[in-house]
């Protein structure tokens, strides 16, 4: 696979129109689990990520087109950890762009932020996030079964998470 180009910057609120786009995606609603979102809701949701001290990222590709965002979340200094979310736009899945903007957002929390730990959860439905996950150095740390309920089914939940330690490991092998 090619190596993509990415630039991260910061979320922009011109930025949340697009996200609205992303978020209402069919494919979006069963992975992340929510209902439809309106524009405001989408909105309000960015400004609570915001004054929660979430660091927003919007993620461009090698023509500096918008096609995602990463965050990292709950960041807890004193504990070392935070949690890490993306969504890239329905036309960016599945060409590699996941994976360059999981790893630039996982540098930062563990070199800009000094983590110790980046932790998500996601759904067991959504197998080619797990494995991609997995193979950035994510290990399953639990599930919770039939967890969460979308579109009249239930589905499990896993809680996933890389270490420092680890993270420097493997860059270290692939070097």
């Amino acid at each position: 696979m090619v190596e993509k180009q990415i630039n991260l910057r910061s979320f922009e609120t011109e930025d949340i129109k697009e996200l609205h786009r992303w978020s209402n995606d069919p494919a979006s609603i069963l992975m992340v689990g929510r209902t439809p979102q309106t524009f405001e809701q989408v909105e309000k949701h960015v400004e609570k990520k915001r004054q929660n001290g979430d660091v927003l990222f919007a993620v461009e590709n090698e023509e500096n087109k918008l096609i995602g965002w990463v965050f990292l979340q709950n960041i807890e200094h004193e504990h070392g950890r935070a949690g890490i979310g993306i969504l890239l736009a329905p036309e960016a899945r599945g060409q590699g762009y996941g994976k360059y903007v999981m790893e630039k957002a996982i540098d930062i929390g563990f070199n800009q932020f000094r983590l110790n730990k980046i932790y998500l959860t996601t759904r067991g439905i959504n197998k080619q996030a797990i494995s991609l996950y997995e193979k950035i150095g994510f290990v399953v740390e639990g599930k919770l079964r039939k967890h969460a309920y979308v579109d009249g089914s239930y589905y499990d939940t896993y809680f996933m998470g890389i270490l420092r330690s680890e993270w420097e490991q493997r860059n270290n092998e692939i070097d």
